[in-house]
C-alpha cells in the first residue's frame, strides 16, 4: 500500500478499449508517488481489463495503481467502490474515455499542499479528436481564479448546471459518506454532486484547462433509455417535495429543479413512442413555474415551454 498519498483518482471503466490507452498514457506521463490511481473494471467484456493490466505492468510507478474488478453494476457503483478504497486526502474522478491534460497532477497537488481547500474546481476542454485538443476552447465554472465566496460560487455552479464529477476534487474528511446513487446511469452526477457543495466551506477555483472531455456517440449523454428518464423524473419529484436534499437553499433548489424540468421536457420531445405529454409531469412543471417565474437565471422562452409543455409537445409532433 502507498504511504503519503495526497490525491486518489477514481477511474471506472467498461468497454472503452478504443480510448483507454490514451487516458492511461496521459496519466502515466505526470504520475507521482503522491497520487493513487484506482482503476475499477465494471465487468468489461472487451480488452479494457487487459489494457489496464499491461499498463500497470509496464508503469514506472506500478505501486501507484490499484486495479479493482466487479461484476457489471454501473458507473455509480464502480465509483463508490473506488471511493471505498481511496487512501488519499483528496479524491477526484476521471472518465475512462477522456484525457488528463498536461499539468493536472502538479497543479492539483500544489493547491492541496498550499491551501487545503474543501473543494477544488478545474477547467477543461471539450474535444472529439485528440489531434485538435490544443486548439480547443478552455472552459471554466467561474471567471475568477483562487478562493471563492461560497454562496456566490455555488449559485454560479447551479446556474451553469455542469455537474461532471471530473470537474471537482474534494477533501475526503469533508464528506466521508459521499456516494453516488447506485443503479443510476444517467444524470447520477446531478443527483450526487450537490452534496459536496452543501458540505464544502472553502472552495478554490483552479482556472486552468486540466481535463479533456471527449464527446462521442457512445457516451451516456447520447444513449438515454426510458428507465433513465423514469429515474430522473423520480429524483425531480423528490427534489420538488424536499425529500431529496431537504436542507438545500431554496434558490439552489429552484435553479436545479428548473434545469431538471427542462431536461425532462426535451427528453419527452425526443421520445417518439410517446403519444401525449405525461399529465403528472405537466402538473409538476406548472407548480415549479409558479414558484420560480421570478428567477432571472432562465429565458422567458424556456419558462413558457415548461408552463405550456403539452402544447409545445403536440406542436413538435405536428412538425415531425
Amino acid at each position: 500500500m502507498q504511504s503519503g498519498v495526497l490525491l486518489s483518482l477514481v477511474v471506472p471503466f467498461y468497454n472503452v478499449a478504443t480510448y483507454f490507452s490514451q487516458l492511461l498514457a496521459s496519466i502515466e506521463a505526470q504520475l507521482t508517488e503522491q497520487v493513487q490511481i484506482i482503476l475499477i473494471c465494471d465487468g468489461a467484456s472487451d480488452s479494457s481489463l487487459e489494457l489496464a493490466e499491461q499498463h500497470i505492468a509496464a508503469s514506472a510507478l506500478p505501486k501507484c495503481y490499484l486495479l479493482l474488478r466487479q461484476a457489471n453494476s454501473g458507473v455509480s457503483v464502480a465509483r463508490n467502490h473506488g471511493i471505498k478504497h481511496a487512501t488519499g486526502d483528496y479524491i477526484g474522478f476521471i472518465d475512462a474515455d477522456d484525457l488528463m491534460l498536461p499539468g493536472y497532477i502538479q497543479a492539483v497537488l500544489d493547491v492541496i499542499q498550499q491551501h487545503q481547500p474543501d473543494l477544488i474546481e478545474l477547467g477543461y476542454k471539450r474535444f472529439t479528436d485528440s489531434g485538435v485538443l490544443n486548439d480547443a476552447k478552455p472552459r471554466y465554472l467561474h471567471r475568477s481564479s483562487g478562493w471563492l465566496t461560497k454562496d456566490k460560487a455555488v449559485t454560479e455552479v447551479f446556474k451553469v448546471n455542469q455537474w461532471f464529477p471530473w470537474l471537482r476534487v474534494y477533501r475526503k474528511k469533508m464528506a466521508m459518506d459521499f456516494q453516488f446513487p447506485a443503479g443510476i446511469a444517467f444524470c447520477e452526477d446531478v443527483m450526487a454532486m450537490p452534496a459536496l457543495y452543501k458540505a464544502a466551506e472553502r472552495l478554490y477555483h483552479l482556472r486552468l484547462p486540466l481535463y479533456g472531455y471527449r464527446e462521442h456517440q457512445a457516451s451516456a449523454s447520447f444513449n438515454v433509455k426510458a428507465e433513465h428518464q423514469q429515474q430522473l423524473q423520480h429524483f425531480f419529484t423528490e427534489l420538488q417535495q424536499q425529500q431529496a436534499y431537504p436542507a438545500l437553499r431554496p434558490l439552489w433548489r429552484h435553479i436545479l429543479l428548473f434545469h431538471l424540468a427542462y431536461l425532462l421536457f426535451k427528453l419527452q420531445l425526443d421520445n417518439k413512442d410517446l403519444q401525449s405529454f405525461p399529465a403528472k409531469l405537466d402538473q409538476n412543471f406548472k407548480a415549479l413555474i409558479r414558484r420560480c417565474w421570478w428567477l432571472p437565471h432562465f429565458s422567458v422562452r424556456k419558462k413558457l415551454q415548461l408552463a405550456f409543455a403539452p402544447y409545445f409537445f403536440n406542436k413538435n409532433r405536428t412538425k415531425s
